[in-house]
């Protein structure tokens, strides 16, 4: 688990156009022109309609790991549901974390926010946020956040696990066991790949 200073999920700049490991990846409508300055993610959402690329940071593990999956974040239109993933700022940081629920102070509504590999909660404001994932790529296979079963199955298995998660938050050899047991089960992991990291 990380510890709680490391709880953002940091996105990269906006001219971002690699995946994890090197490989390359088309360029995105969001690749900032050569000697430009990177643009605003909220700003190639607002023209492009989305954002795609890495993202940095180990706060959504084990669904995304720190620049190897590529994610497809578009504008977010009305009120988000419990499991959707937010894109929002943090001070000079982009943060993509889960909707596990929702709270009202007075006037302010906002959501109840914690990255899938945290244990701390966030208040966001409504209109802090900027986006949400609809679907990421992972080992070269699309899933849909909409579609999948295996995405929806696994959002509300680990959310329902996080009592649990947080008594075992130094457990860390322990959590990455369940993390992976429960992408295979969930179907976003081959289990014959993850039975060869668990032996490495």
């Amino acid at each position: 688990m990380t510890s709680e200073k490391d709880i953002a999920f940091a996105m990269p700049d906006a001219g971002a156009s690699t995946m994890g490991g090197g490989s390359a990846f088309p360029p995105a409508p969001s690749a900032a022109a050569a000697g430009s300055e990177p643009r605003k993610i909220e700003d190639v959402l607002a023209s492009e309609g989305f954002y795609m690329g890495p993202p940095v940071g180990v706060s959504m593990w084990p669904m995304l790991r720190n620049r190897h999956d590529v994610m497809l974040v578009v504008p977010a239109k009305g009120e988000l549901r419990r499991y959707d993933v937010a894109l929002y700022r943090r001070g000079g940081k982009y943060v993509l974390h889960r909707v596990v629920g929702y709270y009202e102070h007075g006037s302010e509504k906002g959501y109840v926010i914690c990255g899938d590999n945290c244990v701390t909660l966030e208040h966001i404001p409504c209109g802090d946020v900027l986006g949400v994932l609809c679907g990421f790529y992972r080992d070269g296979r699309h899933i849909d956040c909409e579609t999948s079963r295996g995405y929806h199955a696994y959002s509300k298995l680990w959310v329902a696990m996080f009592p649990a998660r947080k008594v075992c938050k130094g457990a860390n050899a322990a959590i990455r066991r369940v993390g992976k047991r429960v992408l295979v089960a969930c179907g976003l992991r081959d289990r014959n790949a993850a039975g060869k990291a668990g032996r490495k």
